[in-house]
C-alpha cells in the first residue's frame, strides 16, 4: 500500500498485514497533523515542528491550499494522538458531546491543600514578610 504526504506528495510504501489503523502503520517520523479541523498526513520534512514555529509556515500554507492568516493547529505529542482524529467529522462531534467534563480540571490552593508558592526575592530586594 502506498501513502503520500498531503503537502509535497512524497510517496512511501507501507506493508499492512490485516486490519490496522493508519496512525499505527505510518512510516517512522511521518505524522498526522490537524490543521483547521482537517487531518493531514505529512512526511518527516513537512510534518516537522519547524514548519509550525510561529504559526504555519508559508510553505505549508501554499502546499495545503490554506488561506493566509491564522489557522488552528493541534500538535499533541506523537505518542498521544487522540483516537477521534481518525473519526469522521460527525462522529467526532458526537464523541466530544458524550465526554463529560472533568471535575478536577481547575485546581487552586484551596482545593489541593498545598500552600501558595512564596515569591523568591531578587538579591537587591528584602524578603517578603
Amino acid at each position: 500500500m502506498k501513502i503520500s504526504c498531503d503537502a509535497c506528495a512524497c510517496e512511501c510504501e507501507i506493508v499492512v498485514n490485516g486490519p490496522t489503523l493508519l496512525k499505527d502503520a505510518l512510516p517512522r517520523r511521518w505524522r498526522p497533523r490537524r490543521i483547521d479541523g482537517r487531518v493531514y498526513i505529512l512526511c518527516d520534512v513537512c510534518g516537522n515542528l519547524r514548519q509550525f514555529v510561529g504559526g504555519l509556515s508559508p510553505y505549508l500554507l501554499d502546499r495545503l491550499g490554506l488561506a493566509r492568516g491564522n489557522v488552528d493547529i493541534e500538535l499533541p505529542e506523537h505518542t498521544e494522538l487522540p483516537a477521534d482524529w481518525f473519526l469522521s467529522v460527525a462522529a467526532r462531534g458526537a464523541a466530544r458531546a458524550a465526554t463529560p467534563a472533568s471535575p478536577t480540571a481547575v485546581a487552586d490552593s484551596a482545593t489541593t491543600g498545598l500552600p501558595k508558592p512564596t515569591p523568591i526575592p531578587f538579591p537587591d530586594q528584602k524578603p517578603p514578610t
